[in-house]
């Protein structure tokens, strides 16, 4: 793609079939991701190390002793490496290479036993069910309603009777801000779109029926060529997300505040923890049979 489609081009963003999500399982793209996620110099890829740790010694204080932990877009792993050092069974999902990769070599120099897979968590299917499940930073959001309606269905069944799933989402308003902000640019001699120096141009859109926020990234390197990258996010309502779990059996039992579970100034009042539960009836029992049968 040259420079004259950008220049040329009106409207709202028109994202691609294959523009919907950042290509975070690229090897070279999360390469240069996974060094965003390991900077302490900002926080928008991963919490700095001293909120994670804030909010491990919360999760820590929310389930039993030894209880088997899924991460699902675990990343390089800060919070299951810090779970399983507190002796829990963790497993993480994400679907990232890199992040991977040096989660499963973190693991190995300390001695730790995590179960890490590089899978889309839309398509991961667990052998045994868990006590506790957690999705931070959002993950929720850049789903469509529908795969974030089936993750959720599917979180439930794999939880054991009375297992907890914590989820970290986007306020409406944070979602639809983004959609809604005007277009920008910045110079990017090292940036995480291109590995060369690049311009990185922005344009958002706001779709008031879907509720979703669209964003398309134009990467311009030196010579002129242009490559374009695009995202969307799906906006919940506060009094939709328990809706959402209730539909999937899953109960909200809490909503920590920012001192139980700080989210950084980066993301004050744009993101917050919805913990949920999962019914201790007798029908959690016949679920463990249909994990022992395969049956995901």
């Amino acid at each position: 793609m040259d420079i004259s489609t950008l220049i040329f081009s009106s409207g709202r963003p028109q994202l691609s079939a294959d523009e919907h999500k950042i290509p975070w399982d690229d090897p070279a793209f999360s390469q240069r991701m996974l060094e965003n996620h390991l900077s302490q110099d900002h926080d928008w890829a991963s919490r700095r190390q001293n909120v994670i740790e804030q909010q491990v010694a919360w999760i820590a204080r929310q389930i039993p002793a030894g209880a088997r932990i899924l991460d699902l877009g675990c990343g390089p792993g800060f919070y299951t490496r810090r779970l399983a050092e507190r002796g829990f069974r963790c497993t993480g999902v994400d679907f990232s290479p890199a992040s991977i990769e040096w989660a499963r070599q973190q693991a190995q120099n300390a001695g730790l036993k995590i179960d890490y897979i590089h899978q889309d968590i839309r398509t991961y299917n667990p052998e045994l069910p868990f006590d506790f499940i957690m999705m931070t930073f959002g993950e929720l959001n850049v789903f469509s309603a529908t795969d974030a309606q089936t993750l959720i269905s599917r979180c439930a069944r794999w939880l054991v009777p009375g297992g907890r799933l914590l989820a970290e989402v986007h306020t409406f308003d944070e979602v639809k801000r983004q959609g809604t902000a005007p277009a920008s640019w910045q110079r990017c001699p090292h940036g995480l779109f291109l590995e060369v120096p690049h311009l990185l141009l922005t344009e958002n859109a706001w779709d008031e029926e879907a509720k979703t926020s669209s964003t398309q990234f134009w990467a311009i390197d030196e010579s002129g060529c242009t490559t374009r990258f695009g995202s969307v996010m799906t906006a919940w309502l506060d009094d939709e997300y328990p809706r959402l779990f209730s539909n999937a059996g899953l109960t909200v039992v809490q909503r920590p505040d920012n001192t139980e579970w700080p989210v950084s100034e980066t993301f004050e009042g744009k993101l917050f923890a919805l913990l949920t539960e999962k019914s201790k009836s007798p029908e959690g029992s016949h679920l463990n049979m249909q994990f022992k049968k395969g049956i995901n």
